[in-house]
C-alpha cells in the first residue's frame, strides 16, 4: 500500500531555507575549538623550530635564540600569541592550536 503525502509549495521551501541555513552553523563548534596544544612534533612545528621550553631551543640552529635580546623571545610576548588559560594560548601561525606561553619558534615577532 502506497502512501503519499502531500506537501505545499510553501512549506517546502521554508523548510528548504530552514535546513540550508542550519548547515553551515553546525561547523561552527568545531571552527572555535582551540583547546589542543600542538605536539613538538607537529611538522609545522618542526619546520619553525618550536618548542614548549624556549630554554631547550639548540641555539646552533637558531643563533639569534642565543643572544641576549633572543633570551627574552617567549610565545608570550610575541604579538601572534593570544593568551589562554594555564600558561597556554592560541597562535596564529598554527591555527586552532595552542602553545606554550613559555615556548618559542622562528616566527617570534615583537609585540
Amino acid at each position: 500500500m502506497k502512501s503519499h503525502v502531500k506537501v505545499a509549495r510553501r512549506t517546502f521551501l521554508r523548510n528548504t531555507l530552514v535546513a540550508s541555513a542550519a548547515i553551515p552553523l553546525a561547523g561552527i563548534p568545531i571552527i572555535l575549538k582551540a583547546n589542543e596544544k600542538i605536539a613538538e612534533s607537529n611538522p609545522m612545528a618542526v619546520a619553525l623550530g618550536y618548542l614548549h621550553d624556549a630554554t631547550a631551543v639548540d641555539t646552533g640552529k637558531y643563533p639569534n635564540r642565543a643572544t641576549p635580546e633572543g633570551q627574552k623571545q617567549f610565545c608570550h610576548n610575541c604579538k601572534l600569541y593570544q593568551a589562554g588559560a594555564d600558561g597556554w594560548g592560541g597562535c596564529s601561525i598554527f591555527g586552532n592550536k595552542l602553545v606554550s606561553g613559555e615556548g618559542w619558534c622562528s616566527a617570534w615577532s615583537a609585540a
